[in-house]
Order: structure tokens, then C-alpha cells, then sequence
């Protein structure tokens, strides 16, 4: 549609409005109509009949909050059981129920990659995380939300990672109550920046609450006041911790603005005897005024710097600031979906000569596909990712690895050059490649490419670089995307796909 001009908006801010929500956009809003006019309505659900007031115009759309819900659809709508999710900026979709979160996540990819015309078939259904994890090895097949509640298993008691406690990461802001020198931890109001104190999250690991509770706790005792970037006073930036689920191991982080903590051993050795998961707790220095969590010091106060986490076969090692995938259970399937894409297309006992792992962060990928190539090269900027994938090679007794530490945009034209790999896995952060490396890989030989992204409107952009560039002599041809639902209740999706020319 094009853009409306000023005149032909239909809408005006403060202006209340009826409503039919048709489906989910993305981000935390339903998409409406209104005259020929979108409108995205905070926390709609499709099927909605509503009232609401807008709050935001723009020339090509509006937004608007619900002011009555006149009536809903009980197939696309339910109660969400997080209490504060009507406010709460860490999930988005709670009140879909969980198959219709996969139904409008199957909707939204189609509309990202229309314009790629793709083949029939070529764009799979998602794969959900609603399988018991004990039978997750057997089946990638998605349990509707009527099999979980009658298969009575642990699922609903939110006792196994699935589509409840299933990140295994939390990195929360802090603020502090002036009255009580207590702190708040949580996450922001969405488009906010009021912070929701969270006591009790259901899509992250149990063990999480507790540990941030006895942090509140000490926090007075032990003088952690957060830091107040406006008066430039205070000492605490985040609360992070994280966790291997099939290690029981936990890490907690304090990201601060130095490493200034009085009686740091007796605060650490405190929470450590009542949280026997924790392995270690470290304080992280970060003086920049960003929004970048994590600085570049990390110092450990007492314990380890890291945990250890088991994906299958492997065994990882996850320091404090590294990336690692937040759902551990959906990590083993996008590893199978990597593997099938890679190793399905080779006769069994034959091996690429090189595969090259661009953003290989802790080595998840690059060790867990080294079976299917003479030799794996992975690239990361972030040192101690390096430095956690080298000490993992060495602990799977995985010699055919090397890592390369420095810019993917800086060093992928030279390894192309000098490795010469067939195949090439990009798993690039959201922003997605930027154009040297897309047209590095372009002018290469590799044969083939796994993109694997968390963001399917820089996807689509950077597939149509690689299979219509203008410039492209040798066109990429897009053979299979497998969506994976790596973060239920949210409207965020993983795409893997295949290319090949």
C-alpha cells in the first residue's frame, strides 16, 4: 500500500476506534484495518472485536491500545498465566494459545519471503517446542495444546523445559527503591522505559527466581545500589544468570560499573551456599553509557567463570559473557536440522573438505558439524567465545577445528581465499551480513550455504542478495527454509536455510 499522505490518514492520536484484529504482526501487536489504514493494536489477538484508543500515527500506519474487548475468539485468545504479561516487555504472545503461536508464526513467515517467490514446499511448516522433553530425541512433530493437557505429563507444571522454563539465560536492568534500598529486577513495560519488578517468570528456568530473589535480599545488607546513569550515582547494572540445563550448573553475573564491591567473597560465598546450582559469580565491568549489556572485563569473585552445558554428545563451555542459544532443548533440533541439511546431501563415510563457520560463538556449531568435513574453520569477534570453543574442541577431543578470532567482515575473504570450503554456515545477529560479506561469499566457491537467522526481514534481504543480486554471476538457489520455534510466547522465530548453486 502506498504511503497516505497527512491529509489522508483516517485516524488522529487520542481518537477511539472499533476494530477487528485479523491476524499477528511482528512484534507485540495484532494487525487491523481501519479504512484501508493499518493499525497495530497492542496485545490483539486475531478474532478480537475491539475498542481502541490510538496512541501513535505515523504516514503508513498506527497504533493503538484496547480500551474494551468487545469480544474475542477462544481459539486465538487465552488467558496468559503470567500475571504481569499485560505489562511485562519479555514475551509478547502468552494470551495465543500455543499452537495458534505457531499458526501466525507460519502466517508472518510467508509474508517476509513473498517476494522471493519461493518454489512450492520450499518454506516448511515451523517446528514447535511443545514436545515433552522426554520424547524430544523421537519426534520434531509439535504436540497441539490439547495433547499436552491430556497427556498429563510435567509439561503444565512447568517442571521441563518446552514451551515454559525454557530460557536458560536472564539478563535483567535494576533499579532501586529509595524507601526500602531494595531492588527491582525485570524487564522494561513494552515501548517503555518503566521497569516491572519480576518475581516469578514462567518462561524461564525455575531455579532463576530464586537466585534473583536472594539477590534483592542481600542487596542492602551488602550496600548494591543500582546504578543511575542520569545522576551518574550507584554501582549495579544487570543481573544475569545463566544455567546448563542438563548440567544443573549456574552462573550469576553482577554487571557493574567497577569492580568495587565491598565484601565480595562473604556477598558471593552467601548466595552460593543457598543456591548449591551456582558454580560461580562474577562481577562484569561496563563503564560505557550504551545499551550494550556486557563489558569487556569480567571478574570472578568466587567459583568458576563458567558452566559447562551438554547438547547430545558434546560438552560446552559457556563463560559469563558468551553467547550460547537461550533454549536448549530447541538448540538440539536446530543442530539436527543443520546436520540433515548438511550430511543429507553427501553419501554416508564421504566428508566435505572444508566448512567454514562464520559467527561460530562458542563452537555449538562448528563442533557439532566437524563429523561431516576434513576440517571446520569458525570465526568470532568476541574473544573469550574463542577462547570457551577452543577449550571445548579439546574436551570432545575434536582436532579438525580451527578458530579464528576477529570481524567476520574482516577476515571471511581471506579464509575463503586460503580454506577454499565448500560449504559455508552464516548465523549472523540480527542486523544481519552486511554487503562485503554477502558479496565475499558471492565471488567464492562454496557450493553451498546454511544461513541460520533470528530475524526474518533481514533473511529475506540477504537471500535476495544471494540469489538475485544484480552482480551475481552464480546465483544461489534457495532449496528448503525450516523454521524453529526457539522462543515460545514471543514473536520471535528462527530461520534455517539451505542454499546451493
Amino acid at each position: 500500500m502506498a504511503k497516505a499522505t497527512l491529509k489522508s490518514i483516517p485516524v488522529s492520536s487520542g481518537e477511539i476506534i472499533d476494530l477487528e484484529i485479523e491476524s499477528m504482526s511482528y512484534d507485540n501487536a495484532a494487525l487491523a484495518h481501519y479504512k484501508d489504514f493499518v493499525i497495530f493494536v497492542d496485545r490483539g489477538a486475531p478474532g478480537d472485536v475491539v475498542q481502541a484508543e490510538i496512541t501513535t500515527v505515523r504516514p503508513d500506519y498506527a497504533r493503538a491500545k484496547i480500551t474494551e474487548l468487545k469480544k474475542s475468539d477462544s481459539l486465538y485468545r487465552v488467558d496468559a498465566p503470567c500475571k504481569i504479561f499485560k505489562v511485562c516487555g519479555g514475551c509478547q504472545w502468552q494470551h495465543l494459545p500455543y499452537n495458534k503461536q505457531l499458526e501466525q508464526k507460519d502466517l508472518l513467515l510467508k509474508r517476509f519471503f513473498l517476494r522471493l517467490n519461493l518454489p512450492k514446499g520450499v518454506l516448511k511448516n515451523i517446528i514447535g517446542a511443545s514436545v515433552i522433553a522426554s520424547e524430544a530425541k523421537q519426534s520434531h512433530k509439535p504436540m497441539t495444546d490439547h495433547e499436552i493437557a491430556s497427556s498429563g505429563k510435567a509439561l503444565l507444571a512447568m517442571t521441563n523445559p518446552g514451551i515454559w522454563n525454557y530460557r536458560n539465560k536472564v539478563q535483567y536492568p535494576v533499579r532501586t527503591v529509595p524507601e526500602t534500598g531494595r531492588l527491582k529486577a525485570g524487564y522494561f513495560e513494552w515501548h517503555s522505559n518503566e521497569l516491572v519488578n519480576i518475581k516469578y517468570c514462567p518462561i524461564q528456568y525455575e531455579q532463576f527466581d530464586q537466585i534473583l530473589e536472594t539477590v534483592r535480599e542481600l542487596a542492602p545488607k551488602y550496600k548494591i545500589v543500582a546504578y543511575d546513569g542520569r545522576r551518574g550515582s550507584g554501582w549495579l547494572r544487570h543481573i544475569c544468570v545463566r544455567a546448563g540445563i542438563n548440567t544443573g550448573e549456574a552462573l550469576l553475573t553482577l554487571v557493574a560499573i567497577n569492580e568495587n564491591l565491598s565484601r565480595s567473597q562473604e556477598f558471593a560465598k552467601e548466595i552460593m551456599d543457598k543456591h548449591p546450582e551456582l558454580v560461580g559469580v562474577c562481577i562484569n565491568i561496563n563503564t560505557k553509557t550504551t545499551n550494550v549489556i556486557y563489558g569487556e572485563k569480567t571478574k570472578v569473585i568466587k567459583g568458576k567463570g563458567y558452566i559447562f552445558e551438554k547438547i547430545k554428545d558434546l560438552k560446552f563451555k559457556i563463560s559469563a559473557t558468551s553467547f550460547f542459544q537461550v533454549n536448549t532443548l530447541q538448540a538440539e533440533r536446530l543442530l539436527e536440522i543443520i546436520g540433515d541439511f548438511i550430511g543429507g546431501d553427501v553419501p554416508s563415510g564421504t566428508l566435505y573438505n572444508g566448512i567454514l563457520d562464520a559467527y561460530c560463538g562458542v563452537g555449538l556449531i562448528a563442533l557439532s558439524v566437524a563429523k561431516y568435513a576434513e576440517r571446520i574453520i569458525g570465526i568470532e569477534e568476541i574473544k573469550q567465545s574463542i577462547e570457551d570453543a577452543e577449550y571445548s574442541a579439546k574436551e570432545n577431543n575434536i582436532k579438525n577445528v580451527t578458530f579464528i578470532n576477529g570481524k567476520v567482515e574482516n577476515k571471511i575473504e581471506d579464509v575463503l581465499e586460503k580454506e577454499n570450503p565448500e560449504v559455508i554456515i552464516l548465523d549472523p545477529p540480527r542486523a544481519g551480513c552486511n554487503k562485503k560479506i554477502l558479496e565475499s561469499v558471492i565471488e567464492s566457491k562454496v557450493k553451498k550455504i546454511i544461513y541460520v537467522s533470528c530475524n526474518p526481514s533481514t533473511l529475506a534481504r540477504d537471500l535476495e542478495v544471494l540469489c538475485r543480486g544484480v552482480l551475481v554471476a552464480r546465483p544461489f538457489e534457495i532449496k528448503s527454509i525450516q523454521p524453529i520455534d526457539i522462543f515460545p510466547h514471543s514473536y520471535h522465530v528462527e530461520c534455517v536455510v539451505s542454499l546451493e548453486r
